[in-house]
C-alpha cells in the first residue's frame, strides 16, 4: 500500500521511501511501485452540525444541506448529537481518481483527519489546551487546529519563519473570535520542524518546554498509514455502481434463501409423501392381517367353545333311558337298549323294540323332542315287526 498527500504537489511514503514531487513528475515515481493507494487530501472545508441521531434521515438531510452540491460531504460525531461535516470539491476528487486510477484508490480522507490519528498515536489528546499544529512539508507549512475530534481547515502558510509567526498570533485570535473563546483560553503548540521552535522561543511568543517538537518528515503520512478511518470520498459514479452491487448481492441473498426455503419445503413434502405412502401400506398390510387374526381368533374360540361344551356338559343317560321307555306304545317290548362311547366325547344310543302280538296292529313310536335327530328304521325281529331307533350324541 501506498500513501500519498494530494496537493499541487504530492508527498508520497512508497514502500517505506517518502518524498515530494511535482504532480507532473509523479507519474515516474508510481510506475515502478504497486498503484494501490490511500490518498489524504488538504483542502477541506469543515462545519459543525446539529442533527437527532436517532432519525437517520434528517441526520443526512442536516449534514448534506451544510454544503452545496459542488462537494462531497463525509460526517464524524464528536458530541451527542452533533457531528463534524467535512467537504471536499468534486472537482478535487474527481482529479484524485483521475490522476491515480479508479481501480488504484482504496481510501480519500482529509489531510487534517490523517494529522489527527498521528497525534492520537503520539498520545497528544489536548484535553486540556487547543492544539495547534505547524506541519513543515518543505516547500509549505500547514497550520492546523485541533479540539479534541474537530478542526479546522488546514491553512497554508509562507516558510518565512518570521511571517509563520505573525500568522500563528493571526490564526491564534481569529480562532478565539469565531468561536467566542476568551483570552484565557489555551493552545498547545506542536511542530516538526525545529527552526519553527527556535523562532517561537526567540520572539517569546511560548516558552521552549510548552512547544511539543516531533522528528517526523510527514506525520499525516505516518497518521494515513496507521490510523483507521470512518470517512472515504468517492466519486457519485462509484457510490451508484457500489448501490447496484449492494442491491444485486441482496437480491441474490433473497433469492437463495427463498430458493433453501422452497428446497427445504420440497424435501419436506417429498418425505411426508413417502412416509404417507409408506404408512398407508403399513396400515393396509395391517387391516389384512388383522382380519385374518380375526377369523383364526374365531374359529379357535369356536372350537374351544366346542371343547368346553364337550367337557362340561355330560349325558344324563338314565333320563334319555326313561324318555324312550316312555315314548314306546303298549304292544312293544323292548329288546335291546346300548350305550357306546367313541373317542373325541361322541356317543351312540341305539334301542331295538318289536311287537309281540301278531295279531296287533302296527304303530309308530312318537318319541321325545330328545330324539328328534334319531334315525328310526323298521326292522324283523321273530318274525314280528319291529324298530331300531339309533342317536349320534356329540
Amino acid at each position: 500500500m501506498n500513501y500519498l498527500i494530494f496537493d499541487n504537489d504530492i508527498y508520497y511514503d512508497i514502500d517505506g521511501k517518502t518524498g515530494v514531487a511535482v504532480r507532473n513528475e509523479a507519474q515516474a515515481i508510481f510506475r515502478v511501485a504497486p498503484m494501490e493507494v490511500s490518498v489524504a487530501v488538504i483542502e477541506t472545508l469543515q462545519k459543525q452540525v446539529a442533527a437527532p441521531e436517532k432519525a437517520p434521515y434528517r441526520k443526512e438531510e442536516a449534514i448534506a444541506s451544510a454544503f452545496s452540491g459542488e462537494y462531497l460531504v463525509q460526517s464524524e460525531r464528536i458530541a451527542e448529537n452533533l457531528f463534524q461535516a467535512v467537504a471536499v470539491e468534486k472537482r478535487k476528487i474527481n482529479e484524485v481518481y483521475k490522476y491515480l486510477g479508479v481501480e488504484n484508490v482504496r481510501l480519500v480522507v482529509p489531510y487534517a483527519a490523517a494529522l489527527r490519528e498521528f497525534l492520537r498515536n503520539n498520545n497528544i489528546s489536548g484535553e486540556k489546551a487547543r492544539i495547534i499544529f505547524l506541519d513543515h512539508l518543505g516547500n509549505q507549512v500547514l497550520l492546523t487546529i485541533f479540539n479534541k475530534e474537530a478542526f479546522t481547515t488546514p491553512r497554508p502558510l509562507s516558510t518565512v519563519l518570521r511571517q509563520i509567526t505573525r500568522e500563528l498570533l493571526r490564526s491564534r485570535e481569529n480562532y478565539r473570535a469565531q468561536n467566542k473563546l476568551g483570552a484565557e483560553t489555551g493552545f498547545q503548540i506542536v511542530t516538526n520542524s525545529k527552526e519553527i521552535v527556535d523562532e517561537i522561543v526567540s520572539n517569546g511568543l511560548e516558552a521552549k518546554e510548552n512547544i511539543i517538537f516531533l522528528q517526523d518528515t510527514y506525520p499525516a503520512l505516518t497518521g494515513l498509514k496507521q490510523g483507521r478511518f470512518s470517512m472515504h470520498y468517492m466519486l457519485p459514479e462509484q457510490f451508484i455502481r457500489l448501490r447496484r452491487i449492494k442491491e444485486a448481492r441482496k437480491r441474490v441473498s433473497c433469492f437463495l434463501v427463498m430458493l433453501s426455503v422452497l428446497a427445504a419445503a420440497v424435501v419436506m413434502f417429498l418425505g411426508t409423501l413417502g412416509l404417507n405412502k409408506s404408512a398407508s401400506a403399513r396400515l393396509k398390510n395391517l387391516q389384512i392381517e388383522e382380519a385374518s387374526c380375526d377369523e383364526v381368533l374365531k374359529r379357535v374360540y369356536r372350537e374351544k367353545y366346542q371343547d368346553i361344551l364337550r367337557h362340561g356338559k355330560k349325558v344324563n343317560f338314565p333320563y334319555l333311558m326313561g324318555v324312550f321307555i316312555e315314548s314306546m306304545p303298549s304292544g312293544y317290548t323292548l329288546e335291546s337298549a346300548v350305550i357306546q362311547c367313541y373317542p373325541g366325547g361322541r356317543y351312540s344310543f341305539e334301542a331295538i323294540v318289536f311287537l309281540e302280538a301278531k295279531s296287533e296292529p302296527f304303530a309308530g313310536m312318537r318319541l321325545n323332542a330328545a330324539f328328534r335327530r334319531a334315525r328310526i328304521e323298521n326292522i324283523l325281529l321273530k318274525d314280528n315287526p319291529g324298530l331300531r331307533v339309533a342317536l349320534d350324541i356329540i
